[in-house]
């Protein structure tokens, strides 16, 4: 969404003559890349060890 309205912006000051160039935070940008991709992975640790620590039901518990 946001490349949407950096692209909407730049269309428009590029209509007025007054051309500007796209500034990026690229280390803003990368850190909060990689701070999402720890998190992500974390979670998807945790609830595979949350669901691999349940008990495996055995035989005697399927004919209750």
């Amino acid at each position: 969404m946001a490349a949407l309205d950096l692209a909407g912006m730049w269309a428009a000051l590029t209509l007025q003559s007054a051309p500007a160039p796209l500034v990026l935070p690229w280390r803003a940008l990368a850190a909060v890349t990689a701070v999402c991709a720890v998190l992500a992975t974390a979670s998807a640790v945790a609830s595979a060890a949350v669901v691999l620590r349940r008990p495996v039901p055995g035989p005697a518990a399927a004919r209750k």
